[in-house]
Order: C-alpha cells, then structure tokens, then sequence
C-alpha cells in the first residue's frame, strides 16, 4: 500500500505541474507556420534584424506582389544579406544598412565574429553569465531611424507584418513605431523575448504595458504556451516568439 500511494503522490506531481516551455527549435517552427498561413501576395513587410537574409527570403515569394523591407545593422552581416538577395533575384526586397531604434541618431552595436552574427546587439551581454565563453570583436556605431520616420519618407501606410528580431531591442522598436501602431497601421508584429531582453534593461512589463496602451493584444507564437514564460527573471527567461495584434 506505501508503494502504492508513493506511486499516486509522484503521478500527481507531475500532473500539476505546468508543461515546460517549447524548446527552441519548437518556437522556430511554430514561427514559420504561422507565417506560411498568415503571409499575402500584396502584404508589405518589414524584416528588423534580418540578418543575413533567411526570414527575408521565406517573406519575399509569398509576398510577392507587395513588399519585404529588410533592416540589418552590421555592415559586415549587410553584406552577406546584400549577396544572398542578390543571388536569388528577390525584386521585391528592399534593403536597408540601418537600425531601427526608438528615435534616429547612432546607435552602438556590439559585434561578434561572423559565424557568431545572430549575437549582434545593442546590449552588452553577460554571455559568461548563461555559459557562453565568447565576447564581441568589436563595436560599431550604425546609423539608426525610427518605424515611423522611415515610413513617412518611403510614404509607407500600413506594415502587415513587422517582425523584430534585435537581440533585446525590441521595445524600442516598438517605441519608434508608436505613430503607426497608435493608428493601428500594423497589423501584426511578431518579437523576440529572452535573456536578452533583460540584458538591454527591458522587461516583459515594460513591452505588456506598451503594447496594451497602443491597443494591442499578447500571444505567444506557441498555442498554449505561456506569455513570456520565464519573466520572474533574467535567469528563468526562455527564449520564446510572440504575437501581437490589435485587441
């Protein structure tokens, strides 16, 4: 009967117990499908943190009549975005050697080595902190404009989809997309959420509050994962995508 009743008390543990967070490459293949049933053939799209071009490359067929508005901030990362556009002959892409950030000005961007791109950020990481033995090679000043200025002077009026990946920037792209996210002229933004956001002095608060004053509702990428899962703190913060749309 103790056997018994041990077996039943651990049965019941794990029942209550909530369900871990979707590993990694879970939330990647969550975010291509939804955008593999979300993109249109007129949609105009902004790719924030394009990096050398991979999510840029899925967006362009599936848009093909509307547009793919690339920004990537390191020049050498550029580069490899301007060669891989090129090659597959994307008309519709229209790259940018920017940042986008909460207002227009520079912005310092701490760079890796290239095989390492996908770290660039505007955050000085404490990557040793997570185990991660690597640092920047570098830093680079990039020249920085905001959502919203950017399309006022390309007479943009409406992005479907804004995705931003920035390495913990995120909110302050939102920042410098108030205008157009106030009039709700973008219909749909996805973002990153991680140790990274903590690392760039963001925090799920900051971006739930945001987001909720410009009248846009929170999922995650994920159906039945939690928003921010992890947000009690940098060290518990799981990487994750979320959704954010017009309430």
């Amino acid at each position: 009967m103790k056997q018994f009743l041990n077996v039943m008390r651990r049965q019941l543990r794990r029942v209550s117990q909530p369900p871990e967070p979707a590993a990694f490459i879970e939330v990647e293949r969550a975010e291509r499908i939804f955008y593999l049933r979300y993109l249109q053939k007129e949609m105009t799209v902004f790719d924030v943190g394009a990096n050398v071009g991979e999510m840029t490359l899925l967006f362009s067929p599936f848009v093909a009549e509307g547009s793919v508005h690339a920004f990537e901030a390191s020049k050498s990362t550029f580069k490899r975005l301007e060669l891989a556009c090129s090659a597959t002959e994307r008309r519709n892409v229209v790259l940018n050697h920017l940042a986008l950030a909460e207002k227009a000005g520079t912005i310092d961007l701490n760079v890796y080595d290239e095989t390492l791109s996908t770290f660039n950020s505007r955050a000085k990481r404490p990557l040793k902190n997570y185990g991660l033995d690597f640092e920047p090679v570098g830093i680079e000043q990039v020249q920085a404009v905001t959502v919203d200025d950017y399309c006022e002077s390309k007479n943009i009026e409406r992005i479907d989809l804004l995705k931003i990946d920035v390495e913990g920037a995120e909110l302050q792209v939102m920042l410098g997309a108030e205008r157009m996210l106030r009039d709700k002229r973008i219909g749909c933004l996805t973002f990153e959420f991680g140790q990274t956001t903590y690392d760039m002095g963001n925090s799920p608060d900051d971006i739930e509050a945001f987001l909720k004053k410009m009248g846009y509702r929170i999922r995650n990428i994920v159906k039945g994962d939690p928003v921010f899962p992890g947000r009690e703190s940098v060290h518990a913060a799981r990487y994750s995508m979320h959704i954010a749309t017009p309430a």
